[in-house]
Order: C-alpha cells, then structure tokens, then sequence
C-alpha cells in the first residue's frame, strides 16, 4: 500500500556541521564538532477500508491517486494502514469485466493525529445507494485482560435491530441488549473482559433470533469492528458479520446457516436415480433424470455421503456412499458424472459462488461430458470463432472455469476440441445480464449428437 506522501512515523533529517566556528582557543587542534539534531516526529493516523456493498464488485482503492489496496471483494478489510497526518483524496473503482475500472466513490479525508478512520462502502449498486460511512475513533490502548468492539450495522435491507453480546448459551429472554441499531448506525467503542461470547441479534423489542454467531473468542487487546452485512451465502439469517481486525478480517456466518447444495443428474446413459444422502433409507431427491437439476436446499456443513440408486429398483446402486464434505455458508453443486456401460459413475462436487453483482453476469462453465476429450470454449459474438481465442483451453472431463465476471449482452458459446476449431459443443446464443448468475454443463447427447449442455441458474431452462 503506497500514498502520495510517504507511509512512515518518522524521518532524519541531516546532521548539521559547523565549520570554522572555534572555541577561544590557542590549541590549533581544537575542531569543531557537528551539532546533533534529534529526529522529527511525524504525525500519524490510521486508515481503513472496508467492501459491504453485496452487489458491487471488485474494487481499487486509492487516496491521493496513489494505490491504497487492489482486488477488494465483498466481506473484506483493508486491515489498518499508519498513513501521515492530513489531506487524502479517496476513491472507489469499481473493476468491470471488460478489464477497465470506473469511480463509484469517493470522498475527502483530513485525517488528523492520533485517529484511526474506517470508511465501509455499505448500500447496493443498483438501486444507487451505495456510499461510504465513515468512522473516526482516537488511537488509544486496550487495557489487560480487556477486548474491544464496534459494531455497525450495515445491511439495508434490515431496520432497527437489539444485539446482544453475553456468555455463551445466556438466557436472553429477561435481559435488555448490549445495544440497538439502525441501518448506518455505528456503536461506540466497547471494551469487555478476553473471554469467549456469543452474538446474538433479533428485530427491536423481540426475543426471537434472526443471527446467532456461536461461541466467539474475544482475545487478550484484540480490537474487533464488526460489521452486519447482508448475508449472500448459505442459511436463513439475513445477515452475517464481517470482522474487520488490525490486519485482514473474518466472516461469521449464523451458526444455522449450514451449506446450500444441488444435484445434477449429468450421465446421459443412466436411468432417473433416487439420491440418500447419510445412509438414509428416506430419499432426499427421487426421480431424478439425465440433465435434471435438484435445486438447492439446506443440510448441516460437515462430513457427508452420497448413494445414487436407481429410482426403479433401488438395489441398483450406481454410487454408494460417496464421501465429501461441506463448509459453513457455502454452496455446492454436486454432479452425477462418467458412463454407466463402463460402470464409471462418480460425484463431482465444485463449490458455487451466487452473489449476484449488479455490474457484471457471472458465468460458470463445466466439462461434464465423459466421451468428450479436452476442449476449448469460445464466447463470442457470433458463432464464427474462425479469428477467435477461446475463453477457457484445454479444460479436461470434471473442470470447471470457476465464476467467471462477462459483460451483459448477447453471445455465442461454441466448444471444441482442444487445440482445433472442431466445434462438438453449439453453437449456442445465449443472453446474459447484470445481476445475473449463469450456468453450463457440457454433458454427453442421447438424441441431438455427439454432446449436449445443461443450463443452470438464471437461464430459462426447458423442461
């Protein structure tokens, strides 16, 4: 991170030498000595920069145009930055998926010794909103034994909201809350004994939970600033809390958020199967057919199996309990992949990423075709790719482009064969928008040729 100005606490300034000055002296030896000037103090204070904008993109953040910090995603923090005392320009560039970056905000800043600043873009893209709250707080001590923590509430879409900070499994039925807040409502600083807490937040005046954090240690003089911000992951509650520290942050997701997960049914020479996830005699998803998508529903994040049997006799078991695993607040597809004639069938599970960002469509590609061999993928205008570069080369059987960021329009998606302008794959026109999360599966054809695609997410899938 780098200013206009240099980011230090102090500089040295020359010593300065005295010549010909002499003392009333006969000695010819005498020589003058320089005079020692001790260092000058630089006045400091402290900067922070926070992304709680859950449909904005990546950003750049500058102040005086000079980099502050690149490449800040949503739920992230600076950390805090020593800067010199005084005037900053600060800027928020929005990254567009055309590689080019736009201004979305900024603001001037006269920091002042011995503050500490954090500016947390909150609001939404879309609805022009988005803006950057700013708060100051003296530099000063934690005390022994002692944590301390703000909290600002930073989700729009949620009013007036009791927070409560106790022990641990506390009975919240009778107690009054730590503290309420409002949309943009920032808490003064708080110090509480190092011990382990539990967060808990309801709407105003109400006893039911709408986040519950677990047990959380709050650490021997950790400094803590804990934002309310939309929840875009996994789970119920309508937010999560972001925990900007000194250096970097965490996210805490409510304790019952669990992990989001679907299954695809993407072997073109298997029947409709039933799928038991954890050796339950009880089907969580039945009648499953090639190219059917089981959309997403909720189960604890953790250790998991998965048995796929077919629907019409479920003695047949084409995967039996399949292992993996799940994180707390995050989504998965899970595909049914390979060929049942080479009795080749596996799961395939590639983490999803359904923050919807309004300047940007969001597009994932997967290679689920097992007869294909690697393949490139173009995104072009038209479906001559004659002149083009693909988007993506040399994607192997169970890949995938990850989220890719495209600009809204309109385009044609065409596969081939690695290295070749072979299509085996479209061409197919396909419309994109901003906000949009989108999704294709190559797969394997039982009618229409050699290969075939599902379409997930926010495409108008045929039934």
């Amino acid at each position: 991170m780098t200013f206009s100005t240099p980011i230090t606490r102090y500089f040295s300034v020359a010593a300065i030498s005295v010549l010909g000055l002499t003392a009333c002296s006969d000695d010819d030896d005498n020589i003058s000595q320089p005079i020692p000037v001790p260092p000058i103090e630089v006045a400091d204070a402290e900067i922070r920069v926070i992304h709680a904008g859950s449909d904005a993109p990546l950003v750049n953040v500058m102040a005086n145009d000079s980099s502050f910090i690149d490449d800040v995603d949503y739920a992230m923090s600076s950390g805090l930055a020593t800067v010199d005392a005084g005037s900053y320009s600060v800027t928020v560039d929005a990254q567009l998926p055309d590689g080019t970056t736009t201004t979305v905000l900024s603001a001037d800043l006269a920091a002042a010794e011995d503050m500490e600043y954090t500016a947390v873009a909150i609001g939404n893209v879309a609805d022009n909103s988005l803006m950057l709250k700013l708060i100051e707080n003296p530099e000063q001590d934690i005390a022994d034994n002692y944590a301390r923590v703000q909290v600002l509430h930073a989700s729009p879409a949620v009013g007036l909201v009791d927070v409560y900070v106790t022990e641990p499994d506390a009975d919240i039925s009778m107690m009054q809350p730590t503290l309420s807040a409002n949309y943009m409502d920032a808490s003064p600083q708080l110090e509480v004994p190092a011990a382990d807490y539990q967060i808990r937040i309801t709407a105003s005046g109400a006893k039911d939970v709408v986040f519950d954090s677990g047990t959380v240690p709050l650490t021997d003089e950790g400094d803590y600033f804990i934002s309310a911000i939309p929840n875009t992951w996994s789970g119920a509650s309508p937010v999560a809390l972001l925990v900007a520290l000194p250096e970097g942050q965490l996210l805490l997701n409510d304790k019952s958020s669990g992990s989001d997960i679907r299954v695809i049914h993407a072997v073109a020479d298997a029947p409709a199967v039933d799928v038991f996830l954890d050796e339950s005699n009880t089907a969580a998803i039945t009648d499953l057919m090639f190219k059917g998508i089981a959309g997403y529903v909720n189960i604890p994040e953790g250790e998991h199996t998965a048995t796929v049997a077919a629907s019409a006799d479920n003695n047949v078991v084409v995967i039996d309990k399949a292992p993996f695993e799940l994180a707390l607040g995050s989504s998965y597809s899970i595909f049914a992949t390979g060929s049942l004639s080479d009795s080749d069938i596996q799961p395939w599970v590639i983490m999803e990423q359904p923050r919807m960002v309004a300047t940007e469509a969001k597009l994932t590609v997967s290679h689920t075709a097992y007869s294909a061999p690697e393949v490139d993928v173009y995104l072009t205008a038209t479906s001559d790719i004659s002149d083009a570069t693909p988007v993506l080369t040399d994607v192997p059987f169970r890949a995938t482009s990850g989220s890719l960021s495209v600009p809204a329009g309109d385009y044609v998606v065409s596969v081939t064969v690695a290295d070749t302008k072979t299509v085996a794959i479209g061409p197919l026109s396909i419309t994109l928008e901003n906000g949009g999360v989108y999704g294709i599966a190559a797969v394997d054809s039982t009618t229409s040729g050699a290969f075939d695609v599902i379409l997930l997410d926010d495409f108008v899938m045929a039934p």
